[in-house]
Formats: structure tokens, C-alpha cells, sequence
């Protein structure tokens, strides 16, 4: 009897301070320091080419985008199909891949979207193989972790028909 005696006045004491106390506190909002950034602004970002024989290089690009991963990414990307198309590297008719990145089990992974090839405008095979390789290194100098690529927003087999993707 005494116990219970003992317990129902704890549980009485412990309710009656939590009444006291009023709600609990919240945790304190996101800290921003500074404005968050919706402005384009120039920035100097890896473009990497590959060769036909297999030879990197890394070249520092301006591109003006907002200060966001993909859009820098995106940028890049268009200057990367300038130099490859001036490398008859790139198919005349296609555009610059479309980029989107998320973040998995803390791995950034890029997915690159290439438009597809139009009929009768083939590269050849190391002409390919060199495209497919330098949208590759130029995401992963970026800090992907892991990059995908797909054709028309669909995996395929393959880049342009002849280079197969992983």
C-alpha cells in the first residue's frame, strides 16, 4: 500500500510540473547566413574532353548560370558540345544533353538526358565512344559520384547505336 502510495504522488508532482511548464520548446528554425543567391553569375567550371585515342584533357570554361549544381552542370554541358562538335566529336544536328542530379544514400548522382540521334546522321564509333566519355568525366569532375546517362529521357543499350551505356 505504501508504494502505491509513493507512486501515485511522484505521477501527481510529475503532471503538475508539466502543466507548469507550458508547451515544449521548439527547435530553432534553418540558419541562413546571407540571401540565398537567385541571381546568374559568372563562374569558371571544368569542361573535360576526350580524344579519340583515349587522351583527357581538362579545360576551365565561363559559364553564367544560377549558383546551383545542375545549372553549372548544364552549362558546362553546352560548352562541352561546342568543343566536341568542333572535334567532329558531336552529331551536328543534336542538342546539349539535359541534366538532373539527385542525391542517394549520400551519393550525388547525375543523370544525363541525350537527345537521340536523328536518321542518317551517324558518327563513328570512336567518335562516339569519345562523346559518351567526356560527358562522363566532365560530370564526375563536377563531384558526381555516380552518373547515368539516357537517350530521350528512356535508358537504352546504347548512346547513338553503336557505343553501349553501363
Amino acid at each position: 500500500m505504501l508504494v502505491a502510495l509513493l507512486l501515485l504522488g511522484s505521477g501527481v508532482a510529475w503532471i503538475a510540473g508539466s502543466l507548469q511548464r507550458g508547451s515544449a520548446p521548439r527547435p530553432p528554425g534553418q540558419l541562413l547566413i546571407g540571401e540565398p543567391s537567385a541571381q546568374v553569375t559568372p563562374a569558371d567550371v571544368p569542361v573535360v574532353l576526350v580524344d579519340r585515342d583515349g587522351l583527357r584533357r581538362t579545360l576551365l570554361v565561363e559559364v553564367e548560370s544560377l549558383d546551383e549544381f545542375d545549372a553549372r552542370l548544364a552549362g558546362a554541358m553546352e560548352q562541352l558540345r561546342e568543343a566536341l562538335l568542333e572535334e567532329s566529336n558531336w552529331p551536328e544536328g543534336v542538342d546539349a544533353p539535359y541534366v538532373q542530379s539527385y542525391e542517394a544514400q549520400r551519393r550525388r548522382v547525375v543523370v544525363i538526358d541525350v537527345p537521340a540521334l536523328g536518321p542518317g546522321s551517324g558518327l563513328e564509333l570512336l567518335a562516339e565512344l569519345a562523346a559518351l566519355r567526356s560527358l562522363e568525366e566532365t560530370a564526375l569532375a563536377h563531384g558526381a559520384d555516380e552518373v547515368r546517362v539516357v537517350v530521350e529521357g528512356e535508358p537504352s543499350s546504347t548512346l547513338w547505336g553503336q557505343v553501349a551505356l553501363r
